[in-house]
């Protein structure tokens, strides 16, 4: 009997979790939960929402029940991740069969590594990271709890992403730089020295342009990498 799994968000990333679990094949996904309580009670791509963390809730004392969090933002991932964990779940790690992973790649729980990425010997995730279709991650990258790396992003080796960090489609971090905790990279920059914490950085060489404002209105920042 193959393994419960539900998925904590019916958006669009909802969606890549549900088709990767479909390719792995190992787990049945029973539905979703969402904290939009408009949408309780109906479904998304023919599966049921269930609820919200109520329903979670109701249900951890199911210990073969498995869950993984489905959401681009990254300070909601991270706080539905935290709520989970206390409440006895234990976060799924979520990678499609075509990635590329090399011994030694390390991973604590909730991460989503999506298709055709490839990560090198050495690097490692830490929790509710999210790695999109097509990112390569060179030998001992670190990606710090809640991070995002875009689609098609290039780490070269010992590079360090800070935790709630974004960095954006295509861009390309040279050899040893560090990206500080909650900072984001525009897309297509190319960053080559240290990028500090709390701040947006884009161009090639990448410059930092501001302060990250206290609210991140995160669908604007996802719909433009």
């Amino acid at each position: 009997m193959k393994a419960r799994t539900v998925i904590y968000g019916a958006g669009r990333q909802g969606m890549i979790v549900l088709e990767t679990l479909r390719a792995i094949g190992k787990t049945e996904v029973i539905g979703f939960l969402d904290d939009n309580a408009a949408k309780h009670g109906t479904t998304f791509h023919e599966l049921p929402i269930l609820g919200g963390m109520d329903w979670a809730k109701a249900h951890r004392s199911e210990s073969s029940l498995g869950m993984i969090v489905a959401i681009g933002s990254n300070d909601a991932r991270i706080a539905i991740g935290d709520k989970l964990r206390e409440g006895g779940f234990a976060l799924l790690n979520v990678v499609h069969p075509s990635v590329v992973q090399m011994s030694g790649v390390t991973m604590g729980s909730g991460n989503l590594v999506c298709a055709g990425a490839i990560l090198i010997e050495g690097t490692r995730l830490e929790d509710d990271v999210v790695v999109n279709s097509g990112a390569i991650l060179e030998h001992d990258t670190l990606l710090h709890t809640g991070a995002q790396i875009a689609t098609g992003v290039h780490t070269a080796g010992c590079v360090e992403v800070g935790a709630l960090a974004f960095i954006g489609v295509g861009a390309i971090l040279g050899p040893r730089v560090s990206v500080g905790k909650r900072s984001i990279v525009g897309a297509g920059s190319t960053v080559l020295s240290d990028i500090p914490a709390n701040v947006i950085a884009y161009g090639t060489p990448a410059r930092v342009i501001r302060e990250v404002p206290d609210s991140i209105n995160w669908n604007e920042i996802l719909a433009h990498g």
